[in-house]
């Protein structure tokens, strides 16, 4: 009976694996696999007073957004890839210019950097590099400037709380940075326009 049952448990065992293998995926994971940059999730809020959530026609609010930056001599193809990059020294830094977004971040979890020196300098790096994306494109600059004064929130579905907003917590520090380059630009353009008069 013992050597029955073994075989048996195996047989049954092997019919569960398969099946749960075969089994059509959860609506949940589903619909978390299908979100990209264009699709709306929850938490997502664009009125009057707020852009909550870099996606749809907001994307290029995003430091994931495609676009030039020049930061500390070289040239990347976002503010995230620049961002990513910053985290070792210059000398490592030129395999990020051939990179897109996602790829510099997958390398920057897998390519060792002194984690202790990069928390005392992040924040201060994220506000140059988000000031470079949008002093050096203007037409970024200008639309940034066009959010007025609305609030701007990284709402997120990667659970980031730090640098977003996850599930209605977080700190929301790119969003902020964000506020303070636009802050930033609006007194440069009014310095301009003094200046030309």
């Amino acid at each position: 009976m013992k050597h029955f049952i073994s075989p048996l448990v195996r047989l049954l065992f092997l019919l569960g694996a398969t099946a749960a293998i075969l089994a059509p995926t959860p609506p949940s994971l589903a619909a978390a696999k299908k979100l990209n940059w264009y699709d709306s999730f929850d938490g997502v809020v664009h009125d009057a007073k707020n852009i909550k959530g870099f996606v749809g026609e907001d994307r290029w609010l995003s430091n994931f957004f495609p676009c030039r930056v020049e930061w500390d001599g070289r040239v990347y193809g976002s503010a995230e890839v620049a961002f990513h990059s910053a985290k070792y020294p210059a000398a490592e830094r030129d395999a990020f210019t051939k990179l897109d977004a996602e790829q510099a971040r997958k390398l920057s979890r897998t390519k060792p950097y002194d984690k202790a020196a990069w928390e005392t300098r992040k924040l201060r790096v994220m506000h140059e590099i988000v000031w470079a994306k949008f002093s050096q494109n203007p037409e970024l600059g200008k639309k940034l400037l066009a959010t007025g004064d609305r609030y701007l929130e990284e709402t997120n579905w990667w659970g980031d709380k730090v640098w977003g907003v996850y599930k209605g917590e977080g700190e929301n520090l790119t969003g902020k940075v964000l506020m303070d380059t636009r802050a930033r630009l609006a007194k440069a353009r009014a310095a301009e326009s003094a200046k030309a008069k």
